[in-house]
């Protein structure tokens, strides 16, 4: 027979596994989501990709930037979070680095700056940012 102890402690068991499994369905939910934006990089080597996830979490308003190698579709690179209400698509590319206004990416070392004017870090980016970033605050 199942003690109220146990029957406690398998409830609480049971409720962080389902809680875990929502976690992982949402979060590759958001990684497959298409992108709400799309630019070619001035050289034509990255594809640019403003991908919206307001629809899950009750994120409204958020994205975060994909960037796709075009020589090799495998090279995917995820920003953290951002607040859409700065964004500005206008991409540029210069020798180090590829991005749009507020956030560049660094070609050589693979790394994401981003500069967003009260930008605020998401307890998301764990998931979703599989690039390293840096920020500077405005």
């Amino acid at each position: 027979m199942i003690t109220f102890g146990r029957k406690w402690l398998w409830s609480i068991s049971l409720s962080l596994v389902l809680l875990f499994a929502l976690l992982v369905y949402c979060v590759n939910a958001m990684l497959g989501f298409p992108a709400s934006t799309t630019k070619a990089s001035p050289s034509g080597d990255y594809v640019i990709e403003n991908v919206r996830v307001g629809r899950i979490f009750m994120l409204g308003g958020m994205a975060y930037l994909r960037i796709i190698d075009s020589k090799d579709s495998a090279k995917v690179y995820r920003s953290p979070l951002y607040d859409t209400q700065s964004l500005d698509m206008r991409a540029y590319e210069d020798d180090n680095e590829v991005g749009i206004t507020w956030i560049d990416f660094n070609k050589k070392n693979k790394v994401f700056t981003v500069s967003m004017p009260q930008w605020e870090e998401s307890w998301l980016n764990v998931f979703i940012s599989n690039t390293p970033y840096e920020v500077i605050p405005n």
